[in-house]
């Protein structure tokens, strides 16, 4: 059962990565390379470490959403996944006014096209604060902007993972 504390930890990680973003990379071509697999095994404190002394981590969306859910101990599989299996591992729900701290927000139709992370919930207006890294660097962005652009961009259709049992 994801905890209070955990979920704090998902956010002090997102806010630590905020503070870094310059040395956040993407794959180039949306390709995960070696260095995403060596970012991915990095421990929290290792990570901190590296970016800290100007090191750089490397991943994409999916790749940082269960980077940190794994730094606050709520991964429990050994391998980061994708968007797609996300999806198949995570039970779903639709309504963002529901979303906590850590949910992963899933962008456009089938196996998804963007994942992003609540950073902060709205439990009233439903448009909570997302982190999202779908580009090199990080943003701190709202739930209907994203999903606004994502639309635009045409990748329509939102659905909400939720990490409340792992």
């Amino acid at each position: 059962m994801a905890t209070t504390a955990q979920r704090a930890h998902v956010v002090s990680v997102m806010d630590f990565f905020h503070r870094h973003a310059a040395h956040l990379l993407y794959p180039p071509g949306d390709q995960r390379t070696w260095r995403d697999s060596q970012s991915w095994h990095l421990s929290e404190q290792s990570c901190e470490h590296l970016l800290e002394a100007g090191g750089y981590w490397q991943g994409d969306c999916s790749e940082f959403g269960s980077y940190v859910l794994k730094c606050a101990g709520l991964w429990k599989w050994s391998t980061p996944g994708w968007t797609g299996s996300h999806l198949q591992l995570l039970p779903v729900y639709l309504d963002p006014k529901e979303a906590f701290a850590g949910s992963l927000v899933v962008f456009g139709h089938g196996d998804g096209h963007h994942e992003a992370v609540v950073h902060t919930p709205d439990h009233q207006r439903g448009n909570p604060l997302l982190a999202s890294h779908g580009r090199p660097g990080f943003d701190l962005v709202r739930f209907k902007d994203l999903a606004a652009s994502q639309t635009a961009e045409g990748f329509p259709g939102v659905r909400l993972l939720s990490i409340a049992h792992l």
